[in-house]
């Protein structure tokens, strides 16, 4: 294949008969072509670099003038879209070399120049002089006063539509921009929404079978003890009967209070987030424990160092390291002094900390299906309530978080707890 000699592009340039004008997004004058220059009376040599409206003012004895304004516009239009602007006719006048202002009309194309990463490197402005058209209409309009009338009734129709257009222009991307800025905070909305009531309905359903699961035995319970007392028996038996009725309601108000702590937790969107020092509400959480630790003479190891701050609601943080630190010494094995070890890392803009324990461990297998449930509890304990899983959960669930189990039965076990949104 023959070999193609290299193009001078600033020759071509050189050469066009068109009137071009490069400038920089800033509308620095980057180059003109020699017709430029000539036909708008400057010196090519002196007008680059330098501002194009520095160069092009508007005529000051025009108090009309408008030429600046409107292709100020159109440049903005072209960087703001990234898309070619043809502008109407302008009256533009331009400077001699005496410093006076002649009439000048011109149609524009204004076009984007765009660089590798498809940002705007340069604008082509392409000119084109109208002037002498318009003169020589101006020139006819004289040979009669009718057709003079009819001419200049013309021209300043062209120019009024020429302006009209522009403003039409200006306002169709004024209402498009509003109109798309309206749609996406409508979408934002809509979505904010769908989340939340998606949330709710699980949260109802959740309750509705927690209610079912855990008011419906001692509610039975209640019943047969009011039917077996109604239908009579010796008093000492009556008294046994009301003292297990009695028993029975106590139960049955420590789980609506439960029930009502855990929705007071889920509906508590406004509860607020601060930067908190992770050993400071680990020592406190310790201080209300002290005499567990010491009665188990257990062992607590930290290691905070990945992450020792979080971004949590205080009272949150706080009922989430009591609870889990309670059941490793709760549930401790009765043939090794409990060892219990707090960590966390961090992972991406989350924070996963870790409470491990050398206790009894839990039966996954067994109580997979169990485990954070409301009144479910895997060991006999004396302060066992099989609540505190539940709280935590609901806690950590309400941060957008994630808790999950690791556990093997007389090995110990881990709980985790994934915080959401730690980018502190």
């Amino acid at each position: 294949m023959k070999k193609l000699p290299e193009i001078n592009y600033q020759a071509l340039f050189d050469s066009a008969p068109s009137l071009y004008m490069i400038l920089l997004p800033d509308f620095t004058i980057l180059e003109v072509s020699p017709p430029y220059a000539g036909a708008t009376l400057t010196i090519r040599e002196e007008i680059r670099g330098q501002n194009l409206f520095e160069v092009f003012p508007d005529n000051p004895l025009d108090h009309t003038a408008d030429g600046v304004a409107n292709l100020r516009s159109s440049l903005e239009y072209v960087l703001r879209n990234k898309i070619p602007h043809t502008m109407a006719v302008q009256k533009y006048d331009v400077r001699n070399s005496e410093g006076k202002f002649q009439p000048k009309y011109w149609t524009v194309i204004n076009k984007p120049v765009f660089d590798k990463e498809g940002e705007v490197l340069y604008i082509l402005h392409r000119a084109e002089d109208v002037t002498e058209f318009m003169r020589e209409r101006d020139e006819k309009e004289e040979l009669s006063s009718e057709f003079n009338s009819k001419m200049q009734d013309m021209k300043r129709e062209v120019i009024k539509t020429s302006r009209e257009i522009h403003l039409l222009n200006a306002q169709l991307e004024q209402k498009v921009t509003q109109r798309t800025n309206h749609l996406k905070e409508a979408n934002e909305t809509i979505k904010k929404n769908i989340s939340i009531l998606t949330l709710q309905k699980k949260q109802l359903e959740d309750f509705c079978n927690i209610i079912s699961h855990n008011l419906r035995g001692p509610l039975v319970n209640i019943s047969m003890l009011v039917d077996m007392i109604t239908e009579g028996g010796d008093e000492e038996e009556k008294i046994l009967l009301l003292k297990k009725l009695n028993k029975s309601s106590q139960n049955l108000n420590e789980i609506f209070n439960d029930l009502v702590e855990s929705i007071q937790i889920r509906q508590d969107t406004e509860i607020r987030s601060k930067k908190l020092a992770l050993e400071n509400y680990l020592q406190k959480t310790i201080n209300g424990l002290q005499g567990q630790i010491n009665k188990t003479d257990a062992t607590i190891k930290t290691e905070f160092d990945a992450a020792p701050h979080i971004k949590y609601p205080p009272k949150y943080l706080y009922s989430i390291l009591h609870n889990l630190i309670s059941n490793s010494l709760k549930y401790h094995s009765p043939n090794r002094k409990p060892l219990i070890k707090i960590a966390t890392k961090k992972t991406a803009d989350s924070i996963i900390l870790s409470v491990t324990d050398n206790g009894l461990g839990i039966d996954l297998i067994k109580n997979k299906d169990n485990l954070f449930k409301i009144r479910k509890v895997f060991h006999s304990h004396p302060d066992a309530k099989g609540f505190g899983l539940f709280i935590t959960k609901s806690q950590v669930e309400a941060m957008n978080g994630k808790i999950w189990i690791e556990s093997k039965p007389n090995k110990g076990t881990t709980f985790f707890v994934e915080f959401k949104n730690q980018k502190i």
